[in-house]
This record gives C-alpha cells, structure tokens and sequence, in this order.
C-alpha cells in the first residue's frame, strides 16, 4: 500500500475538507499521514474529522508567518518526517508550506506535488512589485517538484504558465457529509423569519468584510451574519450583521439550514468549498465576480455575479434563487467522488 504524505500549515478553512477528503474517500487504496502547521482556526477536532486510519502529525514551527528560526526547525522537522514515515508521495498544500517543505526536500527523490489552492501573488491586497516576486518565486520552486495540481480552472491556467507539469483537479465536496450534518438532529425549519444573508469564512482581506459591512449597512431590513472569525473583525460594524466566531463545520452547516442567501465579498478565491455548500443546500447564491466563484456560478443559471455593489443590491433583493439548479451543478461536477477518482489517477 502507497504512503501519502500531505504537508499544509493551514488545516483549516477550505484547505480541511479537500485534504480530509482525500484521505477519507481514499484510506482503503493509500495509508495517509498529514503534517500541519499552527493556526489559531484549526479545529480542535481533527481526529474526529479524519478517518482513524489517517496519522496527523503537528508541527507547530510550521506558520503561516516567515520566520528564519521556525522555518528552518521546520525544514528540519519535514525532513525526519519524511525519513520516519517513507512516503511514495508528496503532497504539499498552501504557499507557506510550499516554500518550505519544496526547499526543504531539495534533492529527495520522492514523487512530489504541490496545490497551491490560490497562488499568493494573485492576492489582490499585494502591491505590483510584491506580487513580481512572489511569482518569481513560485516559477522558481515550481522546479522543485514533480507537477502542480492546481484546485480550480482558473489556478489551472495560471499554472501552466509557471509549470510545465500543471494538471488539474478541482476540488469536491463531500456532500455524504453535508446531509449527516443537517440530519444529524431535528432541525426545526422555520417558516417565517427575517430574511437572511450570510457569508462563511476567515474575516480578513480575501474576504473582503468591509464590502460585506457596506452591503449590510445598506440593506437594513435583512438580517446578515458571518459564520467565521478573523483578524479584521472590527470592519464588521453595521447593527444588523451577527458574527458567530468559530464553528465547527457541522455547525456552520446547520446554521446555514434556515438562511436564505449565500453572500460572497471575496476579492479572489481558488475554488471555494463554502459556496459549494451553499449551492448543494439550495441557497441562492450571490458572489463577486471573481476567480472561483465565476467558475462554480453561472450567473442567471446557477446563482447571481455581481461586479459593482447596485448589482449585489439587486440581485440578495431578487425573488428567483436557482437552487435546483446549483444542487445539479455540484452533485454532478463537483462531488468529492469526482475529486477521489481523479486523484486516484494521479497517486496511481
């Protein structure tokens, strides 16, 4: 039986459930051990989300920050990991991971990948010259491993650019999981409340939380709330936004049951399992028109795209909420069985 050995220093948000995904939908086929790094969004949980037959290794010098002390520890840490456990392959999740783990292993003869699930110098909250040198430096640790997986179409292109060895596999929800989740106990559907707009996710820059405040402050009537927590909660002033903090994912998911509207802000994305969710459960979904959530929504078809905030206004307001539709859409494209037996192809 392969080994596969996962490396990310965020194992949290929608990196999580792809990475679990993989190894749960594949633990029959590989043996998986995953290596990750502090963040203070990783759930407390992880043994009950990953299959008992996935070994989870914390590595807490791995961060998301750059620190010559901790990476260099863990370089070293990655290293004896990888002499202890033998994988067959490498898969490396998220920048900070990339960086280290890709210049750490320089030279070892393992089969490696790398996902970036959204390169860091497409970061629309970087200066023109920070993002030439996070480029650089992508093409250049591109020729430490053995191909880029890229998540979603539009990463799939830009890596082409930057890799000759760019393949791609879009990631997949698990909606097995997505149905336990809301059958797990009695939900009480509630037929009248006050219309709901909400978002999950980190509130940081990506997500843009101070678009998010705009819309709300403007749209008094609806209640609006985002499931998440983040450093740029402060943004979030606006009298008719709730702000949950953490949940668990199970939780969001139930939250998630009576709200009616799906309200992404996001600058960019990769290919965004939150939308995903919210299309499987019927949500009308109303998203930036950015990469990600263009190729998930179609606008007038599967939900609304908006490029300016008139739009966004108009279209939570809307009566149509193409929720069938989006439902199809993910059970037949973008299922995490889909996802599995792509990887499948690729662990060999």
């Amino acid at each position: 039986m392969k080994t596969i050995l996962h490396v990310t220093e965020v194992l949290s948000g929608g990196v999580l459930p792809v990475i679990s995904g993989i190894c749960n939908g594949l633990c029959d086929m590989y043996r998986f051990v995953v290596i990750y790094g502090d963040r203070d969004d990783v759930p407390k949980n992880l043994n009950e989300i990953f299959d008992s037959r996935v070994k989870l290794i914390y590595l807490p010098s791995l961060k998301l920050k750059m620190s010559l002390k901790d990476d260099l520890s863990a370089i070293k840490e990655i290293r004896r990991c990888v002499k202890d456990e033998k994988p067959d392959i490498i898969h490396i999740h998220s920048t900070k991971a990339g960086i280290d783990a890709r210049v750490g292993l320089l030279g070892c003869k393992v089969t490696k990948y790398y996902t970036p699930h959204g390169f860091c110098f497409l970061r629309k909250d970087q200066n023109n010259i920070k993002r030439f040198i996070l480029k650089t430096m992508e093409k250049t640790l591109a020729k430490m491993c053995d191909g880029i997986i890229a998540c979603g179409k539009y990463e799939y292109e830009v890596a082409k650019k930057i890799s000759t060895k760019a393949v791609l596999i879009e990631n997949g929800l698990d909606t097995e999981f997505v149905d336990k989740a809301l059958a797990e106990e009695e939900l009480k559907e509630e037929k009248e409340h006050k219309y709901t707009v909400y978002t999950a996710g980190r509130i940081g820059p990506q997500k843009n939380p101070k678009l998010f405040n705009e819309i709300a402050s403007n749209l008094p009537d609806y209640k609006f709330v985002w499931i998440g927590e983040g450093e740029d909660r402060n943004l979030l002033t606006s009298t008719n936004i709730e702000v949950t903090g953490l949940l668990s994912r199970r939780d969001v998911i139930k939250r998630a049951k009576n709200y009616d509207c799906y309200l992404s802000t996001s600058l960019w994305e990769g290919l965004p399992i939150a939308l995903m969710e919210a299309m499987y459960m019927g949500k009308k979904c109303v998203v930036s028109d950015v990469e990600g959530n263009n190729e998930l929504i179609k606008d007038g078809e599967t939900g609304y795209l908006y490029k300016n905030i008139e739009a966004a206004y108009s279209a939570i307001s809307a009566e149509k909420t193409f929720g069938n539709s989006a439902k199809i859409v993910i059970n037949d494209e973008y299922s995490l069985a889909v996802m599995c037996r792509k990887y499948k192809s690729i662990y060999g």
